[in-house]
């Protein structure tokens, strides 16, 4: 939620008046001066429109209820070791409030083939799968193509798993396996003899507009376990 300071730090960074920040927002004047004022909490629908009005001027609202000017940056890992990095980068994102299930942030996975994981990762697989789910409450929504693939016990018997899967929609998103986690998207590439190449493009507004794709094939895909062709993969 914005709190009034948080929308006065913000306006400060970028030296707007109220009425600038109605017009990019599409809300009122009145409105803006309401929140600041303390009068009301601006409903959900509302601060969505500040926070993206916000963003298309590389401005962000922090969890400790800060404000910060945020560039559209991209990272790269390569290679096992490259790898495990990106792995951390993607726990550090779901320890956050915003990637549990009532966040606003779930983490979303498309094309996912975890014979790449432990390929590249052995046990660090394993360690990753461990911590994420010793954190509880972790959403992370998982697209996978038509066919067998592997996956943790309590996932396959929804008795704990911290992943729930469905089909990719007549394979709608294609073969790229990518991640959407807190303000990220992942672009993982794995080819034939080649170490695992990770392109990581840090943006707002990029992971929103990902996540919400991602969200309307979710909620055309069908469940996963209704069928008995699945492999079960073990926490060792």
């Amino acid at each position: 939620m914005i709190t009034a300071a948080q929308l006065r730090a913000a306006r400060g960074l970028l030296d707007w008046t109220r009425t600038e920040l109605a017009k990019a927002a599409n809300i009122s004047p009145e409105t803006v001066k309401n929140i600041e004022h303390g009068t009301f909490r601006p409903q959900e629908q509302t601060a969505e429109q500040i926070k993206a009005a916000f963003a298309a001027h590389h401005v962000e609202f922090t969890e400790d209820e800060g404000v910060r000017f945020s560039r559209d940056t991209v990272l790269r890992f390569e290679g096992a070791e490259g790898f495990k990095k990106f792995m951390d980068d993607v726990y550090e994102e779901e320890k956050k409030p915003s990637a549990r299930m009532d966040g606003d942030k779930p983490v979303c996975v498309s094309s996912f083939d975890d014979r790449q994981f432990d390929k590249h990762l052995g046990d660090y697989y394993m360690l990753h799968a461990r911590r994420v789910k010793e954190l509880g409450n972790v959403k992370v929504q998982v697209l996978v193509q038509e066919g067998p693939f592997h996956c943790l016990p309590e996932e396959r018997q929804g008795t704990g798993g911290f992943r729930e899967y469905r089909y990719n929609p007549q394979q709608a998103i294609g073969n790229v396996p990518f991640y959407v986690y807190g303000d990220k998207l992942a672009i993982m590439m794995f080819e034939d003899n080649e170490t695992p190449q990770i392109v990581v493009i840090c943006s707002a507004l990029v992971a929103k507009t990902y996540r919400e794709q991602f969200n309307v094939l979710w909620q055309a895909a069908k469940p996963c376990f209704s069928e008995a062709r699945f492999k079960e993969k073990k926490i060792r």
